[in-house]
């Protein structure tokens, strides 16, 4: 929509004589809200009688607004009505997108003199040499900015304000701050406003003293009235938002099948409502159903005219270079008019190129885009300075029917030297053209039967290979010798047919040697090397069909939305989501493993053909097994003969290795611990049924063994796997079940010194500060006083009948979690003893178990007959709330390998399964609302909010 429609849009919506306000805040609700709602109340009670009406109008956010189906036409009306804009500026509201468009609409409709900066959180920095923020410090800013002052601007910083949570008026620098805001809006000087603030305040205080005797009295009586009054509506309306979240969450469970986003949707509002074991349920198989997308970078329009034509089908059009990095987006939605570049990885913008035209084709490595532009012309732009490089035309521009218009096939070879196009002249002749990059020549042309071709470069752009239908041939153009070889048959191939273009073409792929035709609803693919068909298919209705250049895979978009894989033999294969609208363009990389789709409203997402849940950790292609995961998650253990390798399985990096490794010792005998710096690595083994064993500590930088080691007693039988074993916070004092009590090492002395003498098995919180022991007794728990020594501080018990076989404690040490022989799972309350038992589902039988990052879930490995799996659980209720099933097919899953899981780094967990590979999963209700975040971005349909919501006051969950 352009600037000039939106303007008239935005006034006509806007009543007669609408009462201006004198402020806008613009800020994230989801960080800043308490100081937002402060400042405003700030700003309009600065230096006003208590006992009059405010002079101050400042609108601040949703909560302003009257119930309105289209929030953001309301938004633009208030920010219209308004004299100023406050940017309360943030890392969080720099990222936020409502915040970015009441930018835009402020830069684009008023200036900068009308926009105040308050700085809560974050950086903000003013480079005088550039004129402009200094981007590389600045990030509490949002990006478009940039440009928009021509010397620094004055910004009140609001920082310590807020980490103090001094937000009252009568903290002066509070009060200071708010003043320094309310001078421009007031036409005041600041300390004029100070004055009569408080001027006014010493008069109601005055006022207030003379009353307190008689309110006291009143208050007497009313306090029990009043008390019992706010119990009972804080039990109603928690009632309400319970119920309310309740019946999101089951919403979102009946979408889970039809609408992977809409139900990511309903969870997001759920969880907000209030979390529940619903909630949560319904947040985790909301991740589950979309386990493919990975970002929705674009949101589709709300209004859409249909705009299909024959020789250019797509409103909206998307390509991504070779290696999956980069992606060109532009949109006849879009308002900039611009080719939009992302960074595929980050999934965020990394520039724009100002060109006009069609994006068609990028580099391997996204360096060089390819662009059509009016009457038959090729542009080649640098993606990284925006610089137009050569410009291409084929020499047939003028007098073109409309049906002529527009370049059909069009190829840029991998290093981005050569490209190739085919193309109508006036009189309905069609041509394939090549042309060097370098200065836009053109090499040779060559007459076809129908510009509706095949072209395609080889890997490193020697040669060119053209598939022309219409006259059933392939020929292959050298580009070392600028010659066209001779034209070899392809009999049986399909002639063009006379429908709309979009649906007629030929794409090449595995090195130009492959090709599929298609039509609307038939595919066929050929060896061009053997000259046969290999595979065909009816498709059915679809709009558009892409290939991965290595690998084979197709990818189609069908009419009803979704994004299906198809394999080399154009069988059917993973869905990998659906979009609001037919997709318009589809793009995927050359090894198949990243995929953009455009719609024709303009929205765009970035999926993944490998499974988002869980990513698999490149630890130099070595396979572990069972146990080789620390219980801590921070050490991958390698051994072969005559060494052990340490790797950090967050990373892929190996952290060093030791020219030692026993490989008669039982995984029940060893155990490993990694110093807080990564540089020292513990190392216990106890050889089977001896006696004796050794703990030593090996410097990892030097693989040499330090002095300090000890020999230390066999380990107890015990159900509990894995001895244990733990460096403490400062690296100074290891911790070890060692002679049949826990004992604490100082490797500065080399002297141990004992903590309990009780025998059995612990675990160690994440932060290494609480211990929990489990033993015939029951189960102790003791803090470190970060000092030197462990204090007993609990005691609780397990039920008779359970039996440990795993235990693991959150990252703060709050509750622990037991697995049992009988697959059950218990999770123990450390300080009030309170216990929960997991329900749902019980496999045959389970190992480890392990909290997420904010202890709300739990993770219990699990193996059948015929596969291993992760079983996740609510740990407040006990609740299992999904069931992940882990690659290869159970078919190929070896007999007695179990499932390894423990925590990750940040918000994961690790996993080790039958594939012998270590997986890094992003777990816990936090991480999966970024997650989900990513796939919704507008809020709840107002009919659906007063459905669900009504009288409720719940946050759009993404803001």
């Amino acid at each position: 929509m352009s600037d000039a429609v939106e303007e008239t849009e935005a006034r006509a919506v806007e009543p007669v004589g609408a009462k201006q306000r004198d402020a806008f805040i613009s800020y994230s609700q989801s960080k800043n809200a308490p100081l937002a709602k402060k400042l405003q109340r700030g700003l309009e009670r600065l230096a006003v009688s208590r006992f009059r009406p405010m002079r101050m109008s400042v609108f601040r956010d949703v909560t302003s607004l009257p119930a309105n189906h289209d929030l953001w036409q309301s938004i633009q009306l208030e920010l219209a009505r308004s004299r100023y804009l406050i940017l309360l500026a943030s890392p969080e509201a720099a990222a936020s997108p409502w915040v970015a468009r009441e930018v835009d609409y402020w830069l684009r409709e008023r200036d900068t003199e009308h926009l105040l900066i308050a700085v809560a959180s974050g950086e903000i920095a003013w480079d005088d040499r550039a004129g402009d923020f200094d981007w590389q410090k600045t990030t509490s800013l949002p990006r478009n900015l940039a440009g928009h002052f021509t010397a620094a601007p004055l910004w009140v910083d609001l920082r310590e304000i807020g980490e103090r949570s001094h937000h009252s008026m009568r903290y002066p620098p509070f009060r200071a701050a708010v003043a320094t805001l309310a001078s421009p809006l007031h036409g005041r000087p600041k300390e004029e406003l100070e004055h009569d603030d408080f001027r006014q305040l010493r008069f109601v205080k005055r006022l207030s003293w003379s009353g307190v005797a008689l309110l006291v009295a009143l208050l007497v009586l009313a306090v029990y009235g009043f008390f019992d009054a706010s119990r009972q509506r804080e039990e109603a309306l928690s009632q309400a938002r319970t119920s309310a979240s309740q019946a999101l969450a089951a919403r979102s469970g009946q979408l889970l099948g039809t609408s992977p986003n809409q139900a990511a949707q309903y969870a997001l509002y759920a969880e907000e409502t209030r979390s529940t074991p619903e909630s949560r349920r319904a947040v985790a198989q909301a991740v589950t159903a979309a386990p493919y997308a990975r970002r929705r970078l674009r949101a589709d329009a709300d209004s859409v005219t249909d705009m299909r034509g024959a020789s250019r089908p797509a409103a909206t059009d998307v390509v991504l270079s070779g290696d999956g990095t980069t992606a060109a987006y532009r949109s006849v939605f879009d308002e900039d008019r611009v080719v939009r570049l992302y960074d595929v990885g980050s999934a965020r913008q990394s520039g724009v190129v100002r060109a006009e035209g069609t994006p068609r084709a990028l580099s391997r490595d996204g360096r060089i885009l390819a662009m059509e532009v009016y009457l038959n012309r090729v542009q080649l732009w640098d993606t990284r300075s925006g610089r137009l490089l050569s410009t291409m035309a084929t020499g047939h521009t003028e007098n073109l029917p409309q049906a002529g218009h527009g370049l059909h096939a069009l190829a840029l070879s991998s290093d981005g030297r050569w490209v190739a196009a085919s193309h109508y002249t006036p009189e309905g002749e069609a041509f394939a053209v090549v042309w060097r990059a370098s200065d836009g020549r053109e090499i040779t042309r060559v007459p076809v039967g129908d510009a509706r071709v095949g072209l395609g470069f080889s890997a490193d752009g020697s040669r060119l290979t053209l598939v022309d239908r219409d006259r059933r041939e392939v020929r292959e153009f050298r580009t070392d010798s600028t010659r066209w070889e001779a034209a070899r048959s392809l009999p049986g191939m399909p002639a063009s047919t006379a429908e709309a273009l979009q649906y007629s073409e030929v794409l090449l792929f595995d090195g130009a040697r492959k090709a599929l035709t298609r039509t609307s609803r038939r595919a066929e693919v050929w060896d061009l090397e053997q000259r046969r068909r290999t595979a065909v298919r009816s498709l059915g209705p679809y709009e558009d069909m892409t290939v991965a250049d290595d690998k084979g895979t197709f990818l189609l978009g069908g009419q009803d939305g979704t994004v299906r894989l198809y394999d080399a033999a154009l069988r059917p294969g993973t869905t990998l989501g659906r979009l609001t609208r037919p997709a318009s363009t589809i793009a995927m990389s050359a090894d198949g493993t990243q995929v953009v789709v455009a719609s024709y409203g303009g929205e765009l997402n970035l999926f993944t053909t490998g499974v988002r849940r869980g990513q698999q950790v490149a630890i130099d292609e070595k396979e572990f097994t069972y146990g080789d995961l620390t219980h801590d998650g921070r050490m991958a253990v390698h051994r072969s003969e005559g060494r052990t390798e340490f790797w950090d399985p967050g990373t892929g990096r190996r952290l060093g290795v030791i020219p030692y490794a026993n490989l008669s010792v039982n995984l029940e005998d060893a155990a490993y611990t990694l110093s807080g710096d990564k540089r020292y690595v513990g190392m216990q083994s106890v050889e089977g049924f001896e006696d004796e064993g050794r703990f030593d500590i090996w410097d990892l930088r030097t693989g040499r063994r330090t002095d300090c080691g000890t020999a230390v007693g066999g380990s107890s039988f015990s159900l509990i796997r894995r001895p244990g074993l733990s460096f403490l916070p400062g690296d100074r004092y290891v911790v070890g079940e060692w002679n049949g009590a826990v004992e604490l090492l100082d490797t500065r002395t080399c002297t141990r010194s004992t903590v309990t003498e009780d025998s059995g098995r612990f675990a160690l919180s994440g932060d290494r500060r609480t211990l929990v022991l489990l033993n015939d007794d029951g189960v102790d728990t003791f803090r470190w006083d970060g000092d030197h020594a462990f204090a007993q501080v609990a005691h609780t018990t397990l039920p008779s009948e359970a039996q440990p076989v795993d235990m693991s404690v959150d990252h703060e040490g709050r509750q622990a979690a037991f697995s049992d022989m009988e697959s059950h799972v218990y999770v123990v309350r450390l300080d009030s003893g309170e216990r929960v038992r997991a329900t749902g589902y019980l496999p045959d039988d389970s190992d480890d178990v392990a909290f997420s990052r904010d202890g709300r879930l739990l993770f219990q490995g699990f193996m059948t007959d015929s596969t291993r799996g992760v079983r996740v659980l609510d740990a407040g209720s006990g609740d299992q709330l999904d069931i992940w099933t882990t690659d290869p097919p159970a078919g190929s899953v070896q007999p007695n390998e179990g499932m390894q899981v423990v925590p990750g780094p940040g918000d994961d967990i690790l996993t080790l399964g039958p594939d012998h590979r270590v997986v890094r999963r992003t777990v816990g209700v936090a991480a999966w609302h970024d997650l989900l975040c990513g796939l919704v971005s507008q809020p709840l349909p107002a009919r659906e909010r007063d459905r669900y919501l009504k009288d409720l006051d719940v946050a759009d969950p993404c803001r």
